[in-house]
Parts: C-alpha cells; structure tokens; sequence
C-alpha cells in the first residue's frame, strides 16, 4: 500500500524517507532522524528548510556532516552551481524553478544537498518545483536501491522543470514574432526585453550545472554501480537536450530583437525622409510668402487698384508657391 506524501508546510523537515527498492517508502519525522541513520539495507533522504532555526541547528551540530560541508549547505550568499567530491560523497549546489515561478528571471532558485553512498541530505530556503515533484512522486514509485538512481531521478525532474520552462518561453517568442510582424514594435520590444533577460540566464545557470553533473555521472565512486552510472549518464544527457533547447532559444530570440532593430530603424528612416521632404517643399513657400510679408515700401502688388496696381498679384504669388513646390516634387521625385 502506497505512503500518502504529506504536502510541503514550510517546517523545518519538509520530508523524511527511508526508500528500499522492495517496499514502500517509510516516512520519518524530526525525532525519527536519530534512529533512520543507524538502519541499515536501504537509502535515507532528508530534505530541510533553512528558514527554521531548527533546521539550521540540527544541520550545524547533530548532522555529523564536517565543518566545510555544513558551511556549503548552510550558506545564503554563494549560490554559485556547482558539485564537488568530497571523502565518500558529493556536496552540490544546484538551480532549481521557485514552485510559484511567475517565469521572472528572479524566480531561479538554489537547492544544496549532500550525498553519499547511504543517504542525502538537501536543503533550500525557498519551495522549489523539481524536488517538490521528487518528493510527491515517491506515492506513486517510490522504491530506490541507492542514493545515486534517486540522484538520477532529481535529475530528471529538474530536465522536465527546465523543459517546460523553455517551452513556454518558446510560445512567448512565437507571440512576440506576430507582434512583430504586425509593426507593434512598442510592445514586442518590451516583452522581448523580458524574454531575453529569462534566457540568458536560465543559461547562466544550467550551462555550469550540466557540467557538474556530468562529473557526478562519471564519477569512480565506488558505491555507484554500472547501472546506476548508466542511468545517471541518461539523465544528464536529457538534461543537456535542455541547455541545447535554451540555447537555441537564445539564438533565436537574438535574431529576432535584431530583426526588430531593423525593422524600427527602417520605419524611424522613413518617417525622417517624410520630413525632410515636407521640409524642401515647403522650404521655398515659406521664403517667398515671408519676402511678400515684410512691412517695407515697395513690394509688389501691396496698394489700392485705383494706384495702378494689378488686382491679381495675390495669385500671381501663390502661382509661384505652387510651382516652386512642383518643382522640389519633380527634383526629389525617385529614380530609377
């Protein structure tokens, strides 16, 4: 009969586990730790919240972890990716997608965690989607021999994470590139700023963090079996068809922010051209109506009829207006 996961509430232990690979998992709780470590014939998974205090404590003085690992899994400021061995273990710092990811680039969170060849101990601050989905999929297929195939299943969970992340981001740009070609550059620009900021540093972060997995699947400890080497080498792979997908986002949402450069460039072009057309015509007409404008003696066609002078030199002035305008349009008319 399957264990029912409890949902994540935020308290010190998120969840305990003790996995064989012919049973159930058995849950365990705070005050159960103690006596899990000492069991032995099966794998113990301990996943803590830094945000309680007594997490924190237990980790610093009753984890039996030495003094360098626990400054690694305790640490808020170096959220740098990366896994380093260390005696018969790994220590690992990895990327992970905050569970209320709102697809901002601020929503990648951190997930430190130490294995070994009889248990793993991870923890984060803030809840994250991948180990949350780790954690509920032991209802349905919870029976692990070895802490190196739940490993591979972490990092399954993370590709499937990053996966539709990606895809997302994919139909964004979709949407972004009909924007475009509908000449709403104003809001294809906006959202394509946000995109690329997403983008980038998605990469930022799982480019180093399949590197440091494939380490860990190529690993020679000797508590990783073939098969278990073999899965991890899968999942590492499935992992890396994602970084190639982002990268190829990536390329692609270049090409398209440089399309749209161009494509404003060339309407700001001609709205200039517009102008300095406007400009020319208009040039001559402005010079000759201020030259008739001016209040001196002597201008032509100024003076009363009776005076002799002529009753059409009004239209005689704006006959020159038009045909100097004529001829600014036939100067500056296209040729082939």
């Amino acid at each position: 009969m399957a264990v029912p996961i409890k949902l994540d509430t935020g308290t010190d232990l998120i969840c305990g586990y003790f996995l064989t690979p012919d049973a159930p998992p058995v849950p365990v709780s705070f005050d159960e730790i103690d006596a899990a470590q000492r069991r032995s014939g099966g794998v113990l998974w301990l996943h803590f919240n830094l945000a309680s205090a007594r997490a924190r404590d237990w980790l610093d003085r009753k984890s039996g972890l030495d003094e360098f690992a626990r400054e690694i899994l305790l640490d808020a400021k170096d959220d740098r990716t990366r896994l380093e061995p260390f005696d018969d273990g790994f220590l690992a710092v990895l990327s992970d997608m905050h569970y209320d990811f709102n697809f901002e680039p601020s929503d990648i969170g951190t997930l430190r965690l130490f294995m070994d060849e009889r248990r793993i101990v991870s923890c984060r601050r803030h809840p994250l989607k991948a180990i949350d989905r780790l954690r509920k999929s032991l209802h349905d297929q919870g029976r692990y021999g070895s802490t190196a195939a739940l490993m591979a299943e972490l990092i399954d969970m993370l590709a499937d994470t990053l996966g539709e992340v990606v895809t997302r981001a994919e139909a964004d740009l979709d949407k972004v590139e009909d924007t475009v070609l509908a000449e709403r550059y104003q809001l294809a620009r906006q959202r394509l700023g946000q995109l690329r900021q997403l983008i980038v540093r998605l990469r930022r972060h799982v480019s180093p963090q399949r590197a440091a997995l494939g380490r860990l699947a190529t690993s020679g400890m000797p508590w990783i079996d073939d098969d278990d080497r073999a899965r991890l080498g899968h999942s590492v792979e499935k992992f890396a068809g994602v970084l190639y997908d982002i990268e190829a986002l990536q390329d692609r949402a270049k090409v398209l922010q440089d399309e749209l450069l161009a494509r404003v460039a060339d309407q700001q072009n001609h709205s200039l051209h517009v102008l300095a057309v406007v400009t020319v015509i208009f040039a001559p007409m402005t010079l000759i109506s201020g030259i008739f404008g001016m209040n001196v003696a002597g201008v032509p066609g100024v003076g009363a009829i009776e005076d002799h002078v002529s009753p059409h030199a009004f239209w005689w002035v704006m006959l020159s207006i038009l045909l100097s305008g004529l001829a600014m349009l036939f100067f500056l008319r296209p040729r082939k």
